[in-house]
């Protein structure tokens, strides 16, 4: 999916969006009778809380060699620590890395940070002198302790087992050797600090991380149906709970939800799911105050499928004109491509 990286925020004929009138949304009750709402977990039936949750004992630290910083055999009690696992190949392990640096240095040795390899292609001693390698590459980028887990067993006792399928992720292990939080390093920095100032509220950050697994849930089965064509109703009403009640106020889920929308090789999506797309595109817009590239390149492919090729040109023209003076989200890479699609409206 192109450069978009968030949530679906809506899909056809349920988002609430301008233009869409809402009598083609809405559905009416038998008089005198009270709707239940259905929610993502109704939609996922076979959705069930990971093995390993916030609250959980933290397993065992299984590592084959510790590549940089000192070990840590075990987790000590009164002892915060985090452990996060990443990947040579991953770029935005990489881009984290400055991140982690950063928050160890300001914890010192409140903190005990350890970056675990997971996932690597490599094997064995191969795998491990690659990455060492890599590490010492980084040099000062990777602050901390960093280490290799033995075989798969970090990978397989915690991120399986948390039902984590992308990195980089953080676990925070509380004084009493519990998992306070799971999530993105880039979001780590509140609840790491009300962890260590003994300020955390475990229940509270459960029910969210809960709450957040679900939505990425329907995430996936949303843009899994929208690639295969099977259950694309379940996907509409999918979009719907999304968009109502979580994206409304968030451009690159807009966006994401009407690039795949434009993109989607299923028969069953059509004209009414491109305009959508276009609606979901100009939300998006707005909100970003029409100063993303990307978004508005999205808006100009809706505008291309909805058959308004010239307005399609000239936001394309912008797209590029925002990519080129684009030094930190990856615009001026992504200049040839949109290019490419500007040739392809320009020909019709």
């Amino acid at each position: 999916m192109k450069y978009t990286t968030t949530m679906i925020a809506a899909l056809s004929g349920f988002a609430v969006l301008a233009g869409v009138p809402s009598s083609a949304v809405a559905f009416n009750a038998p008089e005198g009778k009270a709707v239940e709402k259905e929610t993502l977990e109704d939609l996922i039936p076979d959705l069930k809380k990971p093995e390993l949750w916030v609250g959980s004992s933290a397993p065992e630290l299984s590592i084959a060699k510790f590549v940089k910083g000192d070990s840590v055999d075990s987790f000590e009690e009164g002892q915060v620590y985090v452990v996060e696992f990443w990947a040579t190949w991953c770029g935005p392990c990489i881009a984290a890395f400055p991140h982690l640096t950063e928050i160890q240095a300001d914890y010192g040795e409140d903190v005990r940070f350890i970056g675990v390899n997971v996932w690597e292609r490599e094997k064995g001693q191969e795998r491990m002198e690659m990455v060492e390698k890599f590490v010492a590459k980084q040099g000062d980028r990777m602050g901390y302790t960093v280490a290799v887990e033995d075989g798969s067993s970090m990978a397989d006792n915690w991120m399986t087992a948390a039902g984590q399928g992308g990195i980089p992720a953080a676990f925070i292990v509380d004084g009493n050797s519990k998992i306070a939080w799971i999530g993105h390093p880039m979001q780590i920095d509140e609840p790491l600090e009300a962890v260590v100032a003994g300020e955390f509220d475990s229940e509270t950050a459960g029910k969210e991380a809960w709450n957040n697994q679900v939505l990425m849930a329907g995430f996936q089965t949303m843009a899994s149906s929208l690639q295969k064509g099977e259950n694309i109703e379940t996907a509409r009403k999918i979009g719907n709970i999304l968009i109502n009640d979580h994206f409304a106020d968030d451009s690159g889920g807009l966006n994401a939800v009407a690039w795949m929308l434009l993109n989607s090789p299923t028969e069953e999506i059509g004209m009414k799911d491109y305009q959508t797309a276009l609606a979901a595109a100009a939300m998006a817009c707005t909100k970003s105050e029409w100063e993303d590239w990307g978004i508005i390149d999205t808006y100009a492919l809706a505008m291309h499928k909805t058959g308004d090729t010239v307005s399609a040109i000239k936001w394309q023209k912008k797209a590029i004109e925002l990519a080129k003076v684009d030094d930190e989200q990856g615009g001026k890479n992504a200049v040839a491509e949109l290019e490419e699609r500007l040739a392809e409206y320009e020909e019709n």
